[in-house]
C-alpha cells in the first residue's frame, strides 16, 4: 500500500505548483471554493514479482527486508465553475506529472509511469453543470518492510 508519506509527497508537490487546493474524493470535509483539485487511488498495491529479501547485522541483531516495486493509479480531476479553467488546470496538471513534478517526484522515491490523456470528466447535476477535467497517473515507488529475527546466537537446536 502506498504509504502516507509518500500520497503526501504527491499532493503536496502537487498544491505548491498548482496553487490550489488539492483534496481526497472522500473527504467529509468542507469543498472548498473554485477551482480545485480532487484526487483518488483508484488501483494500489500492484505488485512486480516476488519480493526480494536483504538481511542486515545490526547493533541490536539481525533485521530481515522485505522489498518489491510496486504500481499505483491515481485519478486528479480540476473541478471549476469555468469549463476552460478547469480544461486549463488539467492540461497544468499534466504538465506537472509529465514534466516538472516527474523530477521532484522522483527525488522522492516516487516514479511517475504514465499520465493519461485529458478527459472530460464534467456532469450535469439537476439544473447545472459541475465543470471538471481530469487525467489519471501510475506510480511506481519501492513498499518495504524490515523485521527483527534471532541471530542462530539466540536459537536452540534440539535433536529427535
Amino acid at each position: 500500500m502506498m504509504t502516507l508519506k509518500t500520497r503526501n509527497t504527491i499532493t503536496n508537490e502537487l498544491f505548491e505548483f498548482m496553487g490550489i487546493p488539492v483534496i481526497p474524493d472522500d473527504d467529509d470535509g468542507d469543498v472548498p471554493d473554485y477551482p480545485y483539485i480532487v484526487y483518488s487511488d483508484t488501483t494500489d498495491n500492484n505488485r512486480r514479482g516476488q519480493d526480494s529479501i536483504t538481511y542486515t547485522d545490526t547493533e541490536e541483531g539481525f533485521e530481515k527486508t522485505y522489498s518489491n516495486q510496486v504500481e499505483t493509479s491515481y485519478s486528479f480531476n480540476a473541478y471549476s465553475d469555468s469549463r476552460d479553467q478547469a480544461k486549463e488546470l488539467a492540461f497544468q496538471m499534466i504538465e506537472f506529472f509529465g514534466r516538472l513534478g516527474r523530477v521532484w517526484l522522483n527525488n522522492a522515491g516516487v516514479a511517475v509511469q504514465d499520465v493519461s490523456s485529458l478527459q472530460n470528466r464534467s456532469l450535469m447535476l439537476i439544473d447545472h453543470y459541475v465543470r471538471r477535467y481530469g487525467i489519471d497517473v501510475l506510480f511506481n515507488y519501492v513498499d518495504e518492510s524490515t523485521y527483527p529475527i534471532d541471530s542462530i546466537d539466540n536459537t536452540t537446536i534440539t535433536g529427535g
